[in-house]
């Protein structure tokens, strides 16, 4: 049976427990060191998206207003890829552009978002992927309330707003997202460790893959928010513990 925990402490409190390469892989978000925490569109209430049949929408209406936060105030040093490295055979790390890590490969997983032009967010998010040697890109919407139907129809939006993935982070990545790059790379009984959860959504799906899942998130708020969002899919039962579409 797959296990799944999670820890409220720092990473470098955590990782010493176990021993080289005990991981299979581990995928992680880290801070980029941008000052996400702390900028101003954390706020935004008055939002509004205009739908297909040209009629508008409170984009933010029931958008919780995230805590200003100092957590992205730098990206983590060499010496956490080094101990990454030590612990898993493989790594994926989102954030990979702001740090200058000695032993970077050359495989990177390019997610596109979707984002229109003209939008003040970056359409592409990059990942170092240590199982490849070449660019992988994965499209999977994920632009405001615009969010991705399927796997299978990654770059079409999901038409009922009310089955969109709620955010909890401000760095909040879509559970179909790890979906897709597990269902590339994983396997049976696969090892997971995630370094920095955020949301979370890399821990749904590795349950809903029967992973065994280890992380960390050292924000109190955080990691009782995806607690609460963990315990709620996992109490639906095993009618979302199945392989996505």
């Amino acid at each position: 049976m797959s296990s799944s925990i999670v820890f409220n402490d720092k990473w470098e409190n955590i990782t010493h427990r176990y021993p080289d390469k005990y991981f299979d892989i581990a995928t992680c978000d880290i801070p980029y060191g941008i000052g996400v925490g702390k900028m101003a569109y954390l706020k935004e209430v008055k939002t509004t998206v205009r739908q297909k049949n040209g009629t508008k929408m409170n984009g933010n209406r029931n958008k919780e207003i995230y805590t200003q936060k100092e957590w992205d105030k730098q990206p983590p040093p060499q010496s956490y890829f080094d101990e990454l490295r030590r612990v898993s055979k493989h790594q994926i790390i989102f954030g990979i552009d702001y740090v200058n890590w000695e032993g970077v490969g050359t495989g990177r997983i390019k997610w596109d978002k979707g984002v229109a032009d003209g939008m003040s967010f970056s359409r592409y998010e990059t990942a170092f992927c240590s199982l490849i040697d070449y660019e992988l890109t994965i499209p999977l919407l994920w632009a405001g309330m615009c969010q991705a139907k399927s796997l299978s129809e990654p770059m079409v939006q999901q038409g009922n707003k009310k089955l969109n993935e709620k955010r909890i982070h401000p760095t909040h990545k879509p559970v179909m997202l790890y979906d897709a790059i597990y269902l590339r790379f994983g396997f049976d009984g696969m090892k997971v460790i995630d370094t920095h959860l955020g949301g979370g959504s890399n821990r749904i799906s590795c349950y809903k893959l029967g992973y065994d899942f280890v992380a960390t998130e050292v924000d109190s708020e955080y990691y009782m928010k995806q607690e609460k969002r963990f315990a709620q899919f996992t109490a639906q039962g095993n009618l979302f513990k199945r392989l996505p579409q």
